[in-house]
């Protein structure tokens, strides 16, 4: 019952001495401390907030001080009085909320980073990018690692829904093997092709509005994603200069010049 205690309200140690003391009954301080096993010198600190609680009393017996557990119907009212006291908290934050969020709102920038695991987790933060508000992306990953957990169905799925909602692509992918001369990238899309061995790449790298996302497909895979305009400039600036440097090299989807 310990744990349903403190989901009540109890502290830990509160919940031990008041099982206690309804395990042995009237019981001195160093019996409590006994019987619950926690140390002697905090047993009065909980007696204390238990007896103003109302589920311990206090009496003298000859010289000695005994305590006694008070009835657990106790703790109904104690529910109850949480419960009353939320409600007054909830309604104090209703009227509060629309200055907190002013307040919010003028902070200035944040950084945010959130983490996700596994494929599930990489899945959202490919779904976060169809909802790119500038209606454009960049994507600069390793073909050779992503082809390996993404079937070519996945593939060709997220590109056909990236295009309906009209979102640009401009792709920088690395790969050990040369594309075919007669490739085409899928519509809306602009296709970069670098030599792994020039451009070792351990995470792919997803870059749309304010945010920089950051996967690793290698070992546990996971991934980061960071909100933070700053950062994704700097970024945009880094991609640009390498999709520059292979411009002559740079192939297009229908509808993406």
């Amino acid at each position: 019952m310990l744990k349903e205690l403190q989901d009540i309200g109890l502290s830990e140690k509160e919940a031990k001495v008041y099982l206690a003391s309804l395990e042995i009954g009237r019981a001195t301080a160093d019996q409590l401390a006994k019987h619950a096993k926690i140390v002697r010198s905090t047993t009065y600190v909980q007696i204390d907030a238990l007896m103003k609680m109302g589920l311990m009393s206090t009496y003298e017996e000859g010289k000695k001080t005994y305590f006694a557990p008070e009835s657990p119907e106790i703790l109904e009212r104690l529910l109850l009085k949480q419960q009353e006291e939320a409600q007054v908290r909830k309604k104090e934050l209703a009227a509060l909320m629309p200055d907190l969020l002013v307040q919010f709102a003028g902070a200035g920038d944040r950084p945010v980073v959130r983490f996700f695991d596994g494929k599930e987790g990489i899945q959202t933060i490919r779904e976060e990018a169809l909802r790119a508000k500038s209606k454009e992306v960049s994507f600069l990953y390793s073909f050779s690692k992503f082809k390996e957990i993404f079937s070519i169905e996945e593939r060709e799925d997220y590109s056909r829904r990236r295009a309906k909602q009209g979102i640009r692509a401009r792709v920088i992918y690395t790969s050990a093997y040369t594309p075919e001369p007669g490739y085409v990238p899928p519509p809306l899309t602009a296709a970069l092709y670098m030599d792994e061995k020039n451009l070792p790449l351990n995470s792919d790298i997803f870059i749309y509005d304010n945010r920089v996302a950051f996967i690793v497909l290698e070992g546990r895979m996971h991934g980061v994603v960071i909100e933070s305009e700053g950062i994704a400039v700097t970024m945009k600036q880094l991609f640009d200069h390498f999709w520059k440097s292979g411009e002559k090299n740079i192939k297009y989807g229908e509808g993406a010049q």
